[in-house]
């Protein structure tokens, strides 16, 4: 297909300047994947990956990706709980109060009279899952719940958007197209074989299945790419003048459980004006960081807190926060927590806000960096 469609390329894998650090790699790797995108009637971003030998080489390329509009995925951020999705246990409390049984219709009308948001979408598309697999007719409460319970299972197997992975997390994967980073290749970290970095650059290439761009940088002695003279291969040479690396400079945080206090809205009282900000937030609104003593807070943007962080959170070092928004709101129960902190409780369940943290590193951090 790419013999056909590509002018540059023809069908052959492609050496492609990698430029002088991280974030000129990250712009010309990326656009490539557009020059491609632009050729390809059918190109899919979910359907292509970006591949390096470290995570911290990936975030670059994720920056230019949000700051440029295409979707992105890092596969090591993991999705927050289907089931404790505040939408999800919506969605469940009311199939509860249905009885024994309930029709398919009757859930997509009450999910379109729910707000919008990322993850209302979401149970709307599991809800013409649902239709399709099963018609107009009746599901038994607890069947359904079943069901919902699978699909969330699944959908956190899904790729959405362009993939950022390492090539140890690839193994096993395959991508219509793929783009290698240039960096660590060299290295033999203790205890791996000195030709340990030989297979794993391997595993990389062989994750494409249709297109495959690899990234080396000039003067540089890549060591499974530095001897390469094959008419399999277009050896593609740095452009004039240096890219633009502005938009790589953000770094997203994506906080899990581990990172933020668990308990802050249960150990508050009726009437504490976080709990019914907590309630008001949604999905994707605005959050800031905010230092207090030794710990960081969350505070929605009337300056009310909504959460805090655990106390082993740190920004990173000499980042700039930027913006921030509530990535998710899920449901914690009394259960849940630990039994010696359970008499601090004021409540049997409560709403933990996930955030999502976006920080622009510093000219210093970016030198760093490189």
């Amino acid at each position: 297909l790419l013999e056909q469609l590509d002018p540059v390329s023809r069908g052959r894998v492609q050496i492609l300047d990698a430029g002088r650090d991280p974030y000129e790699q990250a712009v010309h790797a990326v656009e490539e994947l557009r020059r491609l995108a632009g050729l390809l009637p059918a190109w899919d971003w979910s359907k292509a990956a970006v591949i390096a030998r470290a995570w911290s080489q990936l975030m670059p390329v994720r920056s230019y990706c949000e700051e440029l509009g295409i979707p992105v995925q890092m596969a090591n951020d993991e999705l927050p709980s289907f089931w404790r999705l505040r939408e999800t246990q919506a969605l469940i409390a009311w199939v509860l109060e249905q009885g024994s049984t309930i029709k398919t219709g009757a859930i997509a009308g009450w999910l379109d009279d729910r707000g919008a948001g990322c993850w209302w979408g979401m149970l709307r598309d599991a809800s013409a899952v649902l239709a399709i697999e099963h018609g107009e007719g009746e599901l038994l409460a607890k069947d359904l719940l079943e069901w919902l319970a699978e699909w969330g299972r699944d959908l956190r197997r899904k790729q959405t958007g362009l993939m950022l992975l390492t090539a140890h997390r690839a193994k096993g994967i395959e991508f219509d197209h793929v783009a290698v980073l240039d960096g660590g290749w060299e290295r033999r970290p203790r205890g791996e074989d000195r030709d340990a970095a030989r297979r794993l650059y391997y595993v990389a290439m062989s994750r494409a299945k249709q297109g495959l761009t690899l990234m080396s940088r000039p003067g540089a002695q890549h060591p499974m790419l530095a001897t390469l003279n094959d008419r399999a291969f277009l050896i593609r040479q740095a452009q004039a003048a240096a890219p633009d690396t502005s938009q790589c400079m953000m770094h997203y945080q994506t906080l899990d459980l581990s990172q933020v206090d668990l308990s802050f809205a249960g150990r508050l009282r009726e009437g504490n004006p976080s709990l019914e900000a907590i309630r008001r937030l949604r999905a994707a609104d605005p959050v800031f960081l905010v230092r207090k003593g030794e710990r960081w807070l969350i505070h929605d943007s009337a300056g009310i807190p909504v959460g805090r962080l655990a106390q082993s959170y740190a920004p990173p070092p000499g980042a700039k926060f930027v913006r921030g928004t509530a990535a998710a709101i899920l449901v914690r129960r009394r259960e849940e927590s630990d039994s010696a902190y359970q008499d601090r409780l004021e409540r049997d369940r409560w709403d933990v806000v996930l955030p999502e943290l976006v920080f622009r590193l510093t000219a210093e951090c970016s030198r760093a960096n490189a």
